[in-house]
């Protein structure tokens, strides 16, 4: 008989080990599901982690990414995902970059980091030179205003 207490023991340990991991995966997914990204300060510490790309495959991206600007060494993309959950939109933003070096651009712009960017606001690629060493924007001067305005 002095086994059953260490058996009851074991079993409230086993019921509040599982009841822990339920609540703390409920919160997990509640605080997973309440962020959701609209914009993304571009910071140089940003810009390392973006996905580096060649003109030819921007150009075979099936849903362009939006042009925020050039830097010294990038011209720099931002895309935004949507997905519909339980009622609620939820955003993602990715940031591709490609090298200026052997990359001609039209109408493009300075980037200032640390701004704030909304990548609806900003412009899509509208032409892809034919050897794919460069890409146009709209000749619209006031692209780059709307797109970095916050």
């Amino acid at each position: 008989m002095p086994y059953k207490p260490l058996f009851y023991k074991l079993t409230l340990l086993r019921i509040s080990s599982i009841l822990f991991g339920v609540i703390l995966t409920i919160q997990c997914h509640l605080a997973s599901a309440q962020d959701s990204q609209e914009t993304l300060s571009v910071t140089q510490r940003a810009i390392t982690d973006f996905r580096q790309l060649s003109v030819r495959i921007l150009s075979a991206y099936k849903v362009q990414p939006h042009y925020i600007g050039s830097t010294e060494k990038w011209h720099l993309f931002l895309k935004k995902e949507s997905r519909q959950a339980v009622d609620k939109e939820f955003s993602s933003i990715f940031g591709y970059k490609i090298s200026i070096q052997g990359t001609s651009i039209e109408n493009g712009w300075d980037l200032k980091l640390g701004v704030d960017i909304d990548p609806d606001n900003c412009p899509e690629v509208t032409h892809y030179k034919e050897d794919k060493t460069g890409f146009s924007l709209s000749a619209d001067t006031t692209l780059a205003t709307r797109c970095l305005r916050r």
